[in-house]
């Protein structure tokens, strides 16, 4: 896994919601080093999802996290 891809929305009660983009388990065959990183980038991606305002007419905002 190299990428972590998201999706910041809202839920329909206007709490911060998040969706995944990106293949996660299925079988996949993680490193801890990798599973470090990628629990990092899950906690920007909270912090984003609690800090990002989406306008009156968007639905969502992607973002993308590459993992080294």
């Amino acid at each position: 896994m190299k990428r972590l891809e998201y999706r910041l929305c809202k839920d329909r009660h206007g709490a911060p919601l998040v969706t995944l983009d990106s293949a996660m388990g299925n079988g996949q065959d993680i490193y801890p080093a990798t599973l470090r990183a990628l629990a990092n980038a899950l906690l920007q991606v909270a912090d984003a999802a609690e800090q990002t305002q989406l306008g009156k007419h968007e639905h969502w905002k992607s973002g993308v996290i590459e993992l080294e």
